[in-house]
């Protein structure tokens, strides 16, 4: 398949010979075959869109060439830059660049209007594309009483009213909802395969990397790598077995902006960690996201983690299952503590209840996983580092360090294993309670007067817990 689109060592400098000088493209070199779906993928910043402006015409190289159907685009006349911009390409904006005070059908055939053709070949293609894009019945509105995603499909409808060979969308889903973002993404995939259009779309998404034929990947404006979908027909031939669906792809889309490199230590690192693929991971993740949103109950979850995995479960052993079950559900259980904790505190109405059941609980995570009963001593010690960390008065290396500290130095005395264990413990309630008191927090207190309120009564605090949790485990002692 011949390339549509070639670039040749291009560079783009901004602002050059000032001080405050740019290059956003360092040599870039490439090929685009016709009919491919490419995506120019990476962080904010790494001369994505650069690149793409410069196919578009718009951006001439500092230095380098751009070739488009054979021809070297910059070496063109003013008006043959706009013909080759209006026949040749269609483009799709984030911010859709709809013109308010025009109705949508006028917004569409807009480049027919300038292209000089007849009212009635306008409105007609106009009008097919709308009915194409289910938008037909807004047609007489103006965008502003449209949704963000009926605006974007006005965008697309108008990118492809000249009939271009080339579409190129920059970050077009960006500012969608997810289920406009994903019609989007479908209309465009749609567009390649069944148009048979070229299409260029930048994006720094992972989740829409599955779209594209190849991926190039950008950073610090050089492409870094180029990558075929293995799960697509390819445009391009690749010799057998020179694209194999690997474990590294799937890291590729939760980690995309990791080196190769990276991606094969962690690759090694889940083997050497953990006993699920990568597929099962995914999975959890959404399913843990369905029981914070209230959607799975302990029971469906536990269920939902044995059901097989091409029957939308995990596919895990039934031990693993429920010991993942019993340990997440008691976690975020006890993360409510943690909630109660901070809304105490921050409602001026210091109770002891909250911080009491943290630190029992805390207590019976010792005794039932690390195997080690405090004592009297230990227990007032731990009372004090866990109330400090969860009011923020000490990070969470310093309790750690409290935590290793000798008791005759007022620390814990853990050796390096029980720390780590009990910090790492701690530190997932508080990451639980202390996110979802934030999200639902309605004021914001005054800090200063809250800090003085609670050093005043840390003491007394400290003292009632110590004694309720002493009164509790004396009494099941007893027992």
């Amino acid at each position: 398949m011949r390339s549509i689109i070639s670039t040749k060592n291009v560079d783009v400098t901004y602002n050059f010979g000032k001080s405050n000088e740019f290059r956003a493209l360092k040599d870039v070199t490439c090929e685009i075959a016709n009919r491919e779906y490419i995506i120019f993928f990476g962080p904010s910043g790494c001369g994505k869109s650069t690149l793409l402006y410069s196919i578009f015409g718009v951006l001439e190289p500092s230095s380098g060439e751009v070739i488009v159907k054979g021809d070297s685009i910059y070496k063109f006349e003013p008006m043959d830059l706009v013909m080759y911009q209006r026949k040749t390409m269609g483009i799709m904006y984030q911010s859709f660049n709809l013109i308010p005070s025009l109705t949508v059908l006028d917004n569409v055939q807009l480049p027919l209007i300038f292209a000089g053709f007849p009212p009635i070949t306008r409105e007609r293609r106009a009008m097919d594309l709308l009915d194409r894009f289910g938008i037909a019945h807004v047609a007489h509105k103006r965008p502003g009483l449209l949704s963000g995603g009926q605006q974007q499909r006005v965008s697309v409808a108008r990118s492809l009213v000249n009939d271009p060979e080339i579409l190129i969308a920059d970050e077009p889903v960006g500012n969608l909802d997810f289920v406009s973002a994903e019609a989007v993404m479908n209309t465009l995939e749609e567009i390649n395969r069944n148009d048979k259009k070229t299409v260029l779309l930048v994006t720094h998404d992972a989740k829409y990397l599955p779209y594209a034929h190849r991926v190039f990947y950008l950073d610090y404006g050089k492409i870094d790598r180029i990558v075929p979908n293995p799960e697509k027909r390819q445009i391009i031939k690749i010799r057998p077995g020179e694209s194999i669906v690997t474990e590294i792809e799937q890291l590729a889309r939760i980690y995309p902006y990791d080196s190769p490199e990276q991606l094969r230590v962690k690759s090694l690192i889940n083997f050497l960690t953990q006993n699920l693929s990568f597929d099962q991971i995914v999975r959890l993740e959404k399913m843990t996201q369905h029981v914070i949103e209230g959607v799975l109950s302990e029971d469906q979850f536990g269920a939902l983690l044995t059901t097989d995995y091409q029957k939308g479960g995990c596919g895990i052993k039934p031990k693993q299952a429920q010991d993942m079950t019993r340990r997440m559900f008691q976690v975020l259980e006890q993360s409510k503590d943690i909630i109660r904790f901070r809304r105490a505190a921050n409602n001026q109405n210091i109770v002891d209840l909250a911080r009491f059941d943290l630190v029992k609980n805390i207590h019976a995570f010792m005794v039932e996983e690390c195997k080690v009963e405090p004592d009297s001593q230990l227990l007032e010690v731990l009372t004090k580092m866990v109330t400090t960390r969860v009011f923020g008065y000490i990070t969470r290396e310093e309790f750690h360090r409290q935590l290793r500290l000798a008791k005759s130095e007022g620390g814990a005395g853990f050796d390096i294993y029980l720390a780590a264990d009990l910090s790492r413990y701690l530190e997932k309630l508080i990451a639980q309670g202390v996110s979802h008191f934030q999200q639902h927090q309605e004021a914001k207190p005054d800090t200063t007067s809250l800090h003085a309120q609670q050093a005043k009564k840390f003491e007394e605090m400290e003292k009632g817990i110590y004694w309720k949790l002493s009164h509790l485990f004396t009494k099941k002692k007893n027992k």
